[in-house]
């Protein structure tokens, strides 16, 4: 059994990381910002991602074998609006838990993201990164110096991720489809976006497979589908069976965004499939995971 520390536990992901860690049989401590949810069970430690030395502190205390770095600012027109806190939470957080995790002997896993690249057309690992936003410079900035703290650390890139949040009412890519559709309102999706959406789930299962595996290096993590969002509803509704939508094809250019997207941020899966020997799953074999676990 190991001690596994999840930074962000409360996040979407970090939940799925929480429950999946559990139930490997391993030791397992979350942090929070603010109260411990009481959805999820313990232990937690509070603790703002800003605070450098409160993160070095909670690595310490926790002397983990594996701290996993679920959490980020992904509110994408957010970080536009709030750089320096992106930054702080997005690039800094990461890095300084990197070099802890180091320094405490434990194995580091840290969660990135496509919007890294400039959706020009697929990527692989080895595109070179070009960021339109403050979140994707932020988070591209997080993987340099993870990589400088701690260069054995395991990056994976994850898009548009979706599933069941239990602690709080923030809406996901697939959630906020279905709380529209199922209220009867319209639902006004990108027709000119495409991506490889990342099941919370399958996400939290690699990280613990890849660790097992003893990988390093950085991993795209997705669905193999690269999806526009339109296709996106289309699916969802058809997975949880929900008649009548009615879905508004729109395009990015007639939203009022503060930040630019990138169109086709799809991350090809090729190398964690070589890896664990496994494809990964497609989109509509995880919604029908989710249906069957609401």
């Amino acid at each position: 059994m190991a001690r596994v520390l999840v930074v962000g536990g409360a996040g979407l992901l970090g939940q799925y990381v929480l429950r999946e860690t559990r139930r490997r049989g391993h030791e397992v401590i979350g942090t929070c910002r603010g109260a411990a949810p009481a959805t999820l069970a313990g232990p937690w430690v509070g603790i703002d991602l800003r605070d450098g030395a409160a993160l070095r502190q909670a690595v310490r205390d926790a002397a983990p074998d594996l701290v996993v770095n679920a959490a980020a600012l992904t509110d994408v027109d957010g970080c536009e609006a709030r750089p320096e806190e992106a930054r702080a939470v997005n690039a800094v957080a990461p890095g300084i838990l990197a070099e802890a995790a180091g320094d405490a002997n434990a194995d580091f896993v840290h969660a990135s993201t496509d919007y890294i690249f400039d959706g020009e057309g697929p990527a692989t690992e080895d595109t070179e990164p070009r960021p339109l936003s403050a979140y994707g410079r932020t988070k591209r900035e997080g993987e340099v110096l993870v990589r400088k703290a701690y260069p054995a650390s395991l990056i994976l890139r994850l898009s548009a991720v979706f599933g069941w949040n239990r602690v709080s009412p923030k809406a996901n890519s697939v959630t906020w489809i279905l709380q529209k559709v199922e209220a009867g309102q319209e639902v006004p999706l990108f027709t000119d976006q495409r991506v490889t959406p990342t099941y919370a789930g399958t996400a939290a299962g690699v990280a613990l497979d890849l660790w097992a595996a003893k990988a390093r290096g950085t991993f795209h993590v997705a669905c193999r589908d690269c999806l526009s969002r339109v296709e996106m509803g289309h699916a969802v509704v058809e997975a949880f069976g929900i008649p009548g939508a009615r879905f508004v094809p729109v395009a990015m250019a007639s939203v009022a965004l503060k930040a630019p997207r990138p169109r086709a941020p799809c991350l090809i899966v090729r190398r964690v499939e070589e890896t664990l020997k496994r494809d990964m799953p497609g989109f509509r074999a995880c919604l029908e995971d989710m249906r069957e676990t609401r």
